[in-house]
């Protein structure tokens, strides 16, 4: 006998839920999703692993029509419109950012014609072909405006709003999952060095949810805007400074209880971490690496630097975030200094 499980979880938390459940193919889109009062109900093809609390619970009966399929409907409009690989090779994957749309569309033409029904779908103004990755030190996106002409939006992401150019500031959907979890770990009474703030990627979370105070060191002169703007927006100037600056210059010495290195490729920064902290203190050490090299490979080389700097480092906590490439991924390490 075949049970209909699905996950209850608060209504605030809802719409990223389903985004993550659909990235990781366990929303069964079968059955109804299901709301009443604070709460939604999502039916799922098994247990998942989320990052926030949720209830498994056995729908008995399935009602009403079948959840709407986004790429069923793209497919149906483009059916007649364009035909051979194009109609293909189209993108069951994509990325929404607040109502701005990534795609990938390798190798396929009449891409403003295929960019536009994909909008109109997914209810968003604007469409950006990713044609080349995250590049440079500012860590700028290389995307194609390919429909619309407005890429600037406000992303709302575990109740954090984000504003930002989309075409011009970088964003990593991926990344969801510790972002929520940086919401969680941090108290009160802490204070945080962000080396790489960006816009306010972890900084926003962990002022708004974590309470704590936090220096915010970005250097790149548009991030640094948009991560000024978005401390109002989200009501936390009394808890951040936003820095200007090359982190290895401008962040302040002695004063962190815990670092924040969000960088992909963090360590070469590691002396300039240590020098932040007040006495000992927890680094949440981000990096690219083989897969076969995490976390202890990577780990001994930090520590190594840790050690060559007068402390002493023990490895508390490693997750693998995503892959990046084949054979490669981004992990985090959080480790304690003292």
């Amino acid at each position: 006998m075949n049970v209909n499980l699905a996950i209850v979880v608060e209504k605030r938390k809802a719409e990223e839920v389903k985004n993550l459940l659909i990235e990781k193919n366990l929303l069964d889109v079968s059955r109804k999703i299901k709301r009443y009062g604070d709460k939604v109900e999502i039916p799922v093809k098994g247990v998942p692993s989320l990052p926030c609390r949720f209830d498994i619970v056995e729908q008995k009966e399935i009602v009403g029509r079948k959840i709407f399929n986004p790429f069923e409907e793209i497919k149906k409009r483009l059916r007649d419109k364009i035909g051979g690989e194009g109609y293909r090779n189209l993108p069951k994957k994509w990325e929404k950012i607040g109502d701005v749309l990534i795609l990938k569309l390798d190798e396929i033409e009449e891409k403003e014609k295929i960019a536009k029904v994909y909008a109109e779908v997914l209810k968003c103004k604007s469409v950006l072909e990713d044609v080349g990755g995250i590049k440079g030190i500012t860590r700028k996106p290389c995307f194609k405006l390919i429909y619309g002409d407005k890429t600037e939006t406000v992303h709302i992401e575990n109740g954090i709003k984000y504003r930002f150019d989309v075409s011009k500031i970088m964003f990593s959907s991926g990344n969801i999952d510790e972002r929520i979890r940086m919401a969680n770990v941090v108290t009160k009474n802490e204070i945080v060095v962000d080396m790489f703030a960006g816009i306010g990627y972890f900084t926003l979370p962990i002022a708004v949810y974590g309470k704590a105070r936090v220096y915010a060191c970005e250097i790149n002169p548009l991030a640094y805007e948009y991560l000024k703007e978005n401390i109002l927006l989200n009501d936390v100037l009394h808890l951040v400074k936003p820095i200007l600056g090359d982190c290895r210059k401008v962040a302040p010495h002695g004063v962190a209880t815990r670092v924040i290195m969000g960088c992909l490729d963090s360590m070469s920064f590691i002396p300039y971490a240590l020098k932040t902290l007040e006495s000992d203190g927890i680094i949440h050490f981000h990096q690219k690496c083989k897969e076969e090299d995490f976390p202890e490979k990577i780990f001994k080389e930090a520590e190594s630097i840790i050690k060559a700097d007068g402390w002493k480092a023990e490895m508390l906590f490693c997750k693998k975030i995503k892959s990046y490439a084949p054979r490669i991924i981004h992990g985090v390490i959080d480790i304690k200094v003292f």
